[in-house]
C-alpha cells in the first residue's frame, strides 16, 4: 500500500471511529448481544474448541480501535468478560496488532504481543501457561498443552512470531473479528436474532520452557488487511 493509499485508509478510519464509538455504549446494554453474534458466525467456529463455547456467554462486549497516528497503522481489539458466578474473571484484555514485513520471504503479515488473560479455572488442566510453568511435561501434560493451544483463549498470548509453537490462527482470527465480525455486528445479531434488535438502531458499516510444535494442525483460510 502506497503512502497516498495509507492516507486514504486513516481519513476513513478517522471518521468511522466516532460512530463505533457511539455504538460501544448501546450494545453493552444488549444482554448477551456478542454471544449471540458469536455463536451463530460460522467463520468464528473455526476459531474455537468445544469447551470454549460456554464461556462466549460472558462476553460483555468487543471494541476494534483504529490507532490512526501510529506509523505503521495498528488496531487494537478489546474483550470485556462479566460473569456474575466467576465462571471466568471479569477482566477487560486489550490487544494491539500491526502489519510488519517478513524478514525471510517479504511478505506482510500481522503481528503482536502477548497480552495477561485470566483462563477460566474449569480450564487449568489445559491451560498452556499452567502446564508450561511445571517444567519437565509427562506426555499427558504435552497432549493438554496442545489441547490448550486450540482454544480461543490461547489467542491472547499469539504473536505471529513463532510459528507452529503458539495458537496458530491467530491472524486470522484478529482479521475476522477487525473485517468483519465488528463492523457487521448488529447485521449478524439481527439475522441471528429476529426480532430482537428490530428497536435498535443499525449503525452496521461497510467495509523459558519447552515449545511444543503445533504443526500438526490444518490450515485455515486467510482474510486480508492492507493496512
Amino acid at each position: 500500500m502506497d503512502e497516498v493509499e495509507k492516507q486514504l485508509e486513516r481519513v476513513r478510519f478517522e471518521k468511522i471511529q466516532p460512530i463505533y464509538s457511539k455504538r460501544r455504549g448501546l450494545l453493552i446494554e444488549i444482554a448477551s448481544f456478542w454471544y449471540i453474534v458469536l455463536a451463530e458466525h460460522e467463520d468464528f467456529q473455526e476459531y474455537i474448541q468445544t469447551q470454549d463455547m460456554k464461556y462466549l456467554e460472558y462476553i460483555k462486549e468487543i471494541y476494534v480501535e483504529y490507532l490512526v497516528e501510529d506509523d505503521p497503522l495498528k488496531f487494537s481489539i478489546t474483550f470485556g468478560f462479566e460473569a456474575p458466578n466467576g465462571e471466568i474473571p471479569t477482566q477487560s484484555v486489550t490487544k494491539v496488532f500491526e502489519k510488519t514485513r517478513d524478514a525471510d520471504s517479504g511478505e506482510e503479515k500481522l503481528v503482536s504481543s502477548a497480552v495477561g488473560f485470566d483462563w477460566p479455572k474449569d480450564l487449568d488442566s489445559i491451560n498452556p501457561l499452567l502446564i508450561k510453568s511445571k517444567g519437565d511435561l509427562t506426555p499427558a501434560d504435552k497432549k493438554n498443552y496442545r489441547t490448550g493451544m486450540k482454544s480461543f483463549f490461547a489467542f491472547f498470548a499469539w504473536t505471529g512470531k513463532k510459528p507452529g509453537k503458539e495458537y496458530r490462527h491467530g491472524e486470522d482470527l484478529a482479521l475476522l473479528i477487525a473485517e468483519d465480525l465488528f463492523p457487521h455486528a448488529t447485521k449478524y445479531y439481527t439475522e441471528a436474532a429476529p426480532g430482537l434488535g428490530d428497536e435498535e438502531e443499525d449503525e452496521e458499516l461497510g467495509s523459558s520452557s519447552e515449545e511444543l510444535d503445533l504443526d500438526d494442525e490444518p490450515d485455515s483460510k486467510r482474510i486480508k488487511l492492507d493496512l
